[in-house]
This record gives C-alpha cells, sequence and structure tokens, in this order.
C-alpha cells in the first residue's frame, strides 16, 4: 500500500532525496512556457537531452537555441537596464546613453550605474578591498574596431569569444564594467582576478548594488563569451537580487523566465521542486 509523504516540517529539507515515481508534469504545464516556442522547445530537448525542462524553457526563451549571431532581434528599449544584450540581441548603431557621467576621470557610465559603482567601491574600500575600473561606455565605432583588430591578430571563431561584434556589446549601453584589484591591464586575466579577495566578495555582494557577473565560468555555449570575471552588468538591485536568492546563473536565465514577451512569471522554484503529490513513498 503506497503512503503519500505529508510531513510538510520535513519537505524543504528532503523534497530534493524523496523519490518522484509519478509523470514529470507535461512542458506545457510549466509557468514559462510559450506555445509559439513549442517546436523549438522539443528541437532542444532532442539535441540537449540531459538539460532540464526550465532550463530548455529558458534558453529557447532568450533565443539561445539559435547560436549566436542567428535569428537576431533589434532591442527596442536600448535605455532600459534590463535589456538584454548578447549575440541574439542587437543595440542600434545610433545608440548613445543620454545620461553618461564620467568616474574615476576617464571612464563613463549610465548615471545609475556610476552611482552605485561609486556605492559599491566605497564600501568595498571602507572593507579594505580595492577595485578599478578598466572599461565602462564603449561607442559602436570602438566597439567594431576592437573586434575587427581580433578578427585580424587571432580568427574570427577566436575573437567572437574574446569581443562582442558592434551592437553586441552590453559596453554600449554604459551599464557593463570592467574591474580589476590592481591598476594595469595586465590584472585583466582570469586567474588573476578571479583568484582575488575582491572577486570573492562581489560574488557575494554585488547584487545588493543591482551588479551580476555575466560571463560565469563554464557556460561559454550559452552566453558565448569566455569566463570574463573582470565584466559585470548593472540589472538595478531587483533583478540581482532575484538571481542572486534564486540561484539564478545567467541573465539569458531570468530573461528567458521573466523578460522574454509572453511569458507568465513565477517563482523558479515552482517549476524545479517536485509537487508534493508527486512525492510517493512505498
Amino acid at each position: 500500500m503506497k503512503k503519500t509523504a505529508l510531513v510538510f516540517a520535513l519537505i524543504m529539507t528532503t523534497a530534493y532525496f524523496l523519490p518522484v515515481v509519478s509523470r514529470a508534469a507535461p512542458i506545457s504545464e510549466y509557468p514559462h512556457y510559450l506555445e509559439a516556442n513549442s517546436s523549438r522547445y522539443a528541437a532542444y530537448r532532442t539535441g540537449n537531452p540531459g538539460t532540464p525542462v526550465d532550463m530548455v524553457i529558458a534558453y529557447v526563451n532568450a533565443n539561445v537555441d539559435l547560436g549566436g549571431y542567428n535569428g537576431i532581434i533589434k532591442i527596442k528599449n536600448p535605455e532600459s537596464v534590463s535589456a538584454l544584450v548578447n549575440k541574439n540581441f542587437v543595440l542600434p548603431s545610433s545608440y548613445v546613453p543620454d545620461d553618461l557621467v564620467t568616474v574615476e576621470g576617464k571612464f563613463r557610465l549610465r548615471e545609475e550605474a556610476a552611482a552605485q559603482f561609486i556605492r559599491m567601491k566605497t564600501d568595498m574600500n571602507a572593507l579594505g578591498y580595492k577595485v578599478y575600473l578598466m572599461a565602462g561606455y564603449r561607442t559602436y565605432q570602438r566597439q567594431s574596431s576592437k573586434h575587427s583588430g581580433a578578427v585580424n591578430s587571432s580568427g574570427l571563431a577566436l575573437a567572437d569569444i574574446q569581443f562582442a561584434r558592434p551592437g553586441h556589446s552590453e559596453h554600449q549601453t554604459g551599464l557593463a564594467i570592467d574591474i580589476v584589484q590592481k591598476t594595469g591591464i595586465k590584472y585583466m586575466t582570469q586567474a588573476a582576478f578571479e583568484s582575488s579577495r575582491e572577486f570573492a566578495w562581489l560574488m557575494k555582494n554585488a547584487h545588493r548594488y543591482g551588479f551580476i557577473l555575466r560571463y560565469p565560468e563554464n557556460y561559454t555555449d550559452i552566453h558565448g563569451f569566455i569566463f570574463e570575471p573582470w565584466h559585470w552588468r548593472y540589472v538595478g538591485s531587483g533583478i540581482a537580487t532575484t538571481m542572486y536568492n534564486d540561484g539564478i546563473i545567467m541573465f539569458e536565465e531570468y530573461y528567458g523566465w521573466f523578460l522574454a514577451p509572453g511569458v507568465r512569471s513565477a517563482k523558479i522554484e515552482k517549476a524545479r521542486l517536485p509537487l508534493i503529490s508527486q512525492v510517493v513513498l512505498e
């Protein structure tokens, strides 16, 4: 005789360990499902059989399944702090933020991002941590020059995982920062910054100031770039804190679950944790 485990006090500590023997919910019942993307969900699941259903939905909703620089969509709200800028979403070549301010003498950021960066840096300094800006706002033309230079020196394939093509760089939004723990381009390497005390602090606290690590390690196939521990993107404290608290690693995931046109918002855990009614013990 089967007995359903209903001891509520133990659910949160045992949910991941109790056997789920009833069938999985249909993908159409997931809170972020879009009927228009049904065939693409199926194709992505076939090509990536180990990917959880909720992640499949996020990646397809964010157009990750189309591959880099395919199915490109023009960003309609480039001034939004929540605008997704990547290899599938492009900024207008003419876009220049109208609220750029100078930070640390020679770099420019949008006013809101600049204020939060200064607040974060001030708090870090008070605790004995040091960070310095290495890059902020970058024009479409400057990005084109950097990408072209990388192509000439390293080839297109390598250039495309190191530098965004023009229009696809977050630096053009004025919301992205490249930071290091010591001044000088030599410190802008994975090993140098990832192993620093400053990076460890940022991973635990940057969300409080509205910043997220934009290109985390081991996700190049999703965000499209090498691991960049120095590259942080301002998205506002609301989004950044939600991502931190819910364990959302990439902005593409957040976009696919909450910002893609037509999605139904819901807490991510509802899609990830087994339903109480599905947890059955012998």
